[in-house]
């Protein structure tokens, strides 16, 4: 019975020393995605100490599959879109700038000289030669109506009395100068315009003594002269006029002239004066400077 035990015994020695100097290793490949890992496992013996009892030790070998990370990276993909650069030229309007255009007023009209008398029997009483406009201010606006010399005239001589008429009529217009007197002197003391527009109508006066002259003289003035009649300014351009004349009187008496024109008179004897004085003023510088030459040739040939 004791040989028996010691028999075990010494198989059991037997068999764990062969265990420990036999080691099996059994290779594992794993192919993933183009990887080879080689994965050994080693089978460690157990060893027991039980003698009558037989443990057979079963090796387990794991595989674990090494860890792949696979990073897929997505393709990076850069759109490009080129946008076509479009020149659009916008075409600039030519800006014309008018020059604001002012409406010249336009020119009044010129009168011309008419002539007129008033006769009764062989008495011509009343002569008169005129050229006169009329302007007339109507609501902000201008009008002109000028004397015709197509314009009718009538009047009444009325020796016994101080006063006689000249009317001068036409379509538009009436003009009436009644004249006064007193001892010495012959005047035109009223004078009265009618006149009929498209737009406006109306009748001014001027009862002041004008043209002022000795009986038998005639009152005659060529420069521009304005007589104010209310709202009615009568512009005179030339005037020569005389009432109160003597029978077989066949003209107008000796001329008498208005202030303006003697002015004018004044003015031309004057220029005239001046320009011979600077005449004589020359020659007599010629005359000075000439003889201070020939005397100085004298002395040289002497």
């Amino acid at each position: 019975m004791k040989t028996s035990l010691s028999l075990a015994f010494f198989a059991v020695l037997f068999v764990v020393g062969f265990c420990d100097d036999t080691s099996t290793t059994l290779p594992v490949t794993t192919e993933v995605t183009q990887t080879t890992t080689e994965a050994s496992s080693t089978t460690l013996p157990t060893k027991s100490t039980e003698p009558p009892t037989t443990t057979t030790v079963s090796t387990t070998s794991t595989t674990e599959p090494p860890a792949t990370t696979s990073t897929t990276e997505p393709p990076t993909t850069t759109s490009s879109t080129a946008t076509p650069l479009t020149s659009t030229t916008t075409p600039v309007p030519s800006t014309t700038v008018v020059p604001p255009t002012s409406t010249k007023a336009p020119e009044p009209p010129v009168p011309d000289v008419g002539s007129w008398n008033v006769t009764e029997g062989d008495l011509t009483c009343i002569r008169a030669d005129l050229r006169i406009r009329f302007r007339i201010e109507v609501q902000g606006r201008t009008d002109y109506i000028v004397l015709s010399p197509n314009a009718t005239s009538t009047g009444n001589c009325n020796a016994t009395n101080d006063t006689q008429e000249l009317k001068l009529t036409d379509s538009e217009y009436t003009l009436l100068m009644v004249f006064g007197k007193d001892s010495t002197n012959a005047f035109c003391k009223n004078i009265t315009f009618s006149y009929t527009l498209p737009e406006s109508s109306g009748m001014e006066y001027n009862d002041t003594h004008l043209y002022p002259v000795k009986l038998g003289n005639s009152y005659m003035c060529s420069s521009t002269e304005s007589v104010s009649l209310k709202n009615v300014t009568m512009e005179v351009f030339h005037i020569r006029i005389q009432a109160f004349g003597t029978p077989g009187n066949k003209g107008f008496g000796t001329a008498e002239d208005c202030e303006a024109d003697n002015k004018v008179n004044d003015i031309v004897p004057i220029a005239v004066g001046i320009a011979l004085l600077v005449l004589v003023i020359i020659v007599l510088v010629a005359y000075f400077i000439g003889r201070r030459r020939s005397r100085q040739k004298g002395y040289q040939s002497v």
